[in-house]
């Protein structure tokens, strides 16, 4: 089996390449990695990953924003919201989205490690199937 590809979104350079360290080690393949949401959603549209780590609030375009245009092009690719606000509303906004998750930064990296692992399988349990359903937060 292939490892998993993800592309790794944030506008914070250090945090970027610290979360793409974590995830080589933890067994994921970053095809990619952005500063923002347009370059997010370009980067997906060419490299298709399976999973999308994305902040939520970023320059030229939101998280939130990326997210939606993300699972327009293709409903079964995974989005997941990193972000340090710890919000009710925002996350009803995520899943409403569709995105697979809304992750507070500063938990266990082990949390996003199984979170991460979850939405993978969730997208190829999608692609299985044939269904171009979404999961939800």
């Amino acid at each position: 089996m292939t490892l998993p590809r993800l592309v790794v979104v944030d506008d914070h350079d250090m945090l970027r390449e610290a979360l793409v360290e974590l995830l080589h080690q933890a067994g994921f393949e970053v095809v990619g990695q952005a500063a923002d949401g347009a370059d997010a959603v370009a980067l997906f549209r060419q490299l298709e990953p399976d999973v999308v780590l994305m902040d939520l609030r970023m320059p030229v375009l939101s998280g939130l924003d990326a997210a939606r245009l993300i699972k327009h092009d293709s409903p079964a690719t995974q989005v997941v919201l990193l972000t340090a606000f710890e919000s009710p509303a925002l996350q009803q906004q995520a899943e409403d989205a569709g995105c697979f998750a809304y992750l507070v930064k500063g938990g266990p990296p082990g949390t996003l490690r199984l979170l991460l692992r979850q939405a993978v399988a969730a997208r190829r349990a999608l692609l299985a199937n044939g269904s171009p359903a979404t999961e939800g937060c």
